[in-house]
């Protein structure tokens, strides 16, 4: 060990004396750019031959050669979207169908269909509605039209009269057997 360094070998040159020509540790050359012994090299690219300011040879510029060509026409993620407003009128009817097939059928085992109808299957449409209106609202263009609320809170009045009528109407038949 060398009495100006208790570490171990150094940088290969004694303590104030001048730079050592050769890399401090075998296997590692000087920093790209610098001469050996810390001194700066020539100015230009690396001396492997790739600029890494300048273009690249190895990679074309622009689209791969076989893609094709974007289309105005084809639907893409800037078209807009609205809700699935199908299926807020389909469990609006299932709701109302099964109300007044609960209130014809009163007090007859029948009425149960009329519950069904309004209550777990149109719950289940309304629910379909909730799931991919909220997929559709992460689209780029989400379009809402200003009825929809009101909609939407009007089929929840009608699926809850449809509840309370077909299982009303099924109580009824229940309690007068």
């Amino acid at each position: 060990m060398s009495p100006s360094n208790p570490f171990g070998p150094g940088t290969g040159r004694p303590a104030g004396g001048p730079p050592s020509p050769g890399p401090a540790y075998p296997g590692f050359g000087p920093p790209p750019g610098q001469a050996p012994g810390g001194r700066p090299g020539p100015y230009g690219p690396p001396s492997s031959g790739d600029n890494p300011f300048g273009p690249s040879t190895g990679v074309p510029a622009g689209p791969p050669p076989n893609s094709p060509a974007p289309s105005s026409a084809s639907s893409g993620p800037l078209d807009p979207v609205g809700p699935p407003t199908g299926l807020l009128i389909a469990a609006a009817v299932l709701a109302v169908v099964g109300t007044v097939f609960g209130g014809v059928f009163w007090g007859s085992p029948l009425s149960i269909v009329g519950w069904a109808l309004a209550g777990p299957i149109a719950i289940g449409v309304l629910a379909l509605f909730t799931s991919r209106d909220t997929v559709r609202r992460s689209a780029a263009i989400y379009l809402r039209p200003d009825w929809l609320s009101l909609a939407y809170a009007v089929t929840m009045l009608i699926i809850a009269i449809g509840v309370v009528v077909g299982s009303v109407s099924f109580a009824m038949w229940i309690g007068h057997r």
